[in-house]
């Protein structure tokens, strides 16, 4: 199971290694004020924090990098995509397995946060599935960029499936 999330990773990475640092920084506003290097790193963040977590015994996504070179410099990205994706192919099943605390801002009104149990396994799904999201946006930044992109950059695993069936 974890290649399967290793693989979300290098889809990253294979992006990454084909765009410039001007295309990595670029904000295109007013739609798109956030550049590549910023949903970069917010994805890493969220990859850090179970990494942090599984150290800890408590995944808090509220704790963020903002504003880190990671924004600023694609090849710093690659290397810390390329350590997560170690870090997740070297995860047995029972870490995966094993119970952990998660909190979460949940209140778009005032600072309020929720904690509840869940499992490695369960926040590897979530952390995976919120990168995927974030590449749908990086694909639409870079179709507006007139940049090459993979075929199935920012699709859902059940939507290539889909697709493939379909074919």
């Amino acid at each position: 199971m974890s290649s399967s999330y290793v693989r979300i990773v290098e889809q990253a990475i294979e992006l990454l290694d084909s765009i410039s640092i001007e295309e990595y920084q670029s904000e295109l506003k007013p739609n798109f004020p956030s550049s590549i290097g910023a949903h970069m790193r917010h994805i890493i963040d969220h990859f850090i924090a179970i990494q942090t977590g599984l150290s800890s015994g408590h995944i808090d996504y509220n704790k963020r990098n903002r504003h880190h070179q990671i924004e600023q410099f694609p090849h710093i990205a690659i290397e810390q995509l390329e350590s997560i994706g170690r870090w997740m192919a070297e995860l047995t099943d029972d870490v995966r397995q094993s119970k952990i605390q998660v909190t979460t801002e949940i209140d778009i009104s005032h600072t309020k946060s929720a904690s509840c149990e869940s499992t490695i396994e369960r926040e590897l799904i979530f952390v995976t599935s919120h990168a995927i999201h974030h590449y749908a946006l990086i694909r639409i930044i870079c179709n507006l960029l007139d940049k090459q992109i993979p075929q199935f950059f920012g699709y859902a695993p059940a939507t290539i499936t889909h697709i493939n069936k379909s074919a």
